[in-house]
């Protein structure tokens, strides 16, 4: 990721990208039944990400509660993100989602 935005974004927005890559992927391995596609790519001054995997349940955000650890990445995802779409597979038997992540490089 260091390498793909190198010349084209700051500091904060590298580590932005970081931060959401790390939680698309972590989270399709947690609760999406394994990661089944990653990709990234710079255009028209955004960085886009997609992350696919093979559960069709979507993600949530958690009440905030400091009490209770974890919960929080999705939010996380959604806040630092210029825009997020899901697209649910209706390939037949297997299920699965492709979450596209756009983050701005300003």
């Amino acid at each position: 990721m260091s390498r793909l935005l190198a010349g084209v974004a700051g500091e904060r927005c590298v580590n932005d990208a970081l931060l959401v890559v790390s939680e698309l992927i972590s989270n399709a391995d947690r609760h999406g039944g394994g990661l089944r596609v990653f990709a990234a790519g710079v255009e028209n001054g955004h960085l886009w990400l997609e992350v696919a995997d093979h559960s069709d349940v979507l993600p949530e955000s958690a009440a905030p509660d400091p009490l209770v650890p974890g919960g929080f990445g999705w939010s996380l995802v959604r806040r630092l993100s210029v825009d997020t779409q899901i697209r649910l597979h209706t390939n037949g038997d297997e299920p699965g989602k492709t979450i596209l992540v756009s983050l701005g490089l300003e």
